[in-house]
């Protein structure tokens, strides 16, 4: 194998480790953050918080009628009991317990109107919370998916890594050297192929002289356009 065939091994050893470690990069930020999952748990926090809030106004209406009606039953007692007897002081009794009985009807009715809200917030908080039993099977489902691809991966990875390794003896460090600077100027991609007489990286067509060095096994040559090391076939 020539030298710049087993650098050429090299970038696609080094092409298949950076692959394996994107793929690995973006399962673990899918493990890290699952936005529909996230949603529904917000959403069910929003409807849990919805219907304190109904349940407080019920208590709170709750408390009021009874506040009334703690007024209202001692003095229909005086009003028919016999212990009042003037006229006018029976009047303003009577006067007294009409206004409590408005006041009372009027949170009895918004009573009703806040027991209709909390029936349907419990509906809505029902809902949310199926939606969010569906959202963790799927990603109990998806986790457990994706922590087994990752363990493939981990260990794909350390097997491309142990054959790049083993591959760097068979090349000069100085030219080892060269490779690594090329990569990483030129986007990861030192090594071309010459294929139909131009180079596979820009597209020039490659002198005879280059292509004839770069069939020489110990040779190194490069595209005079690109700079990449070239590879015939």
């Amino acid at each position: 194998m020539s030298h710049a065939t087993a650098l050429l091994a090299l970038q696609l050893a080094d092409d298949e480790l950076a692959r394996l470690r994107a793929r690995i990069e973006a399962i673990d930020a899918r493990l890290a953050h699952n936005e529909a999952l996230e949603e529904a748990r917000a959403a069910v926090a929003d409807r849990e918080a919805e219907l304190r809030e109904l349940r407080r106004r019920q208590r709170e209406e709750e408390a009021r009628i009874a506040d009334l009606n703690a007024k209202i039953v001692p003095e229909e007692r005086r009003l028919y009991d016999g212990s009042v007897r003037s006229p006018k002081e029976l009047e303003s009794i009577a006067r007294e317990v009409e206004s409590l009985k408005a006041q009372r009807g009027r949170h009895e009715d918004a009573l009703l109107d806040v027991l209709a809200q909390v029936e349907e917030a419990e509906g809505r908080l029902e809902e949310a919370r199926r939606e969010l039993a569906a959202r963790e099977r799927e990603w109990e489902a998806e986790s457990a998916a994706l922590r087994q691809e990752r363990t493939a991966l981990e260990a794909a990875l350390d097997r491309t890594a142990a054959e790049r390794e083993r591959r760097l003896p068979a090349v000069p460090p100085q030219l080892v050297a060269l490779y690594e600077e090329l990569r990483r100027r030129k986007g990861g991609m030192a090594v071309a192929r010459i294929q139909a007489g131009t180079c596979t990286a820009c597209h020039v067509t490659v002198p005879d002289a280059v292509r004839r060095a770069a069939r020489a096994p110990e040779g190194v040559a490069r595209c005079p356009n690109c700079e990449r090391i070239l590879v015939v076939g």
